[in-house]
């Protein structure tokens, strides 16, 4: 049986960072093929290939700001878990584990 009594709280603000900005990413990423598609990035409503590109291209780089966004607030949060979970753990003794 092991106890954890102290998480590194870099390591949580990272993965918060990355798993936000990753899942935003994502949907975002499947939201823009939709509208690139069905909406009003489709090629079949207007033929005129320069207004497309610059809305398709501008739309793609605002999922890339909505991902970096994401990123700041996922490490606020794992930096408050993580220095939550050491307050607690600080006064509890630590979480104990079962290693097998």
């Amino acid at each position: 049986m092991k106890t954890i009594k102290s998480v590194n709280v870099g390591s949580f603000a990272l993965y918060g960072a990355v798993l936000a900005a990753f899942w935003t990413f994502v949907f975002g990423l499947y939201y823009w093929i939709l509208e690139w598609i069905f909406g009003a990035q489709s090629w079949f409503i207007d033929m005129n290939l320069g207004n497309l590109t610059v809305f398709s291209l501008y739309a793609f780089g605002l999922v890339f700001l909505r991902a970096l966004l994401a990123a700041l607030g996922g490490a606020l949060a794992g930096l408050v878990i993580a220095l939550g979970y050491n307050a607690v753990a600080g006064m509890m003794g630590g979480l104990k584990v079962n290693v097998e």
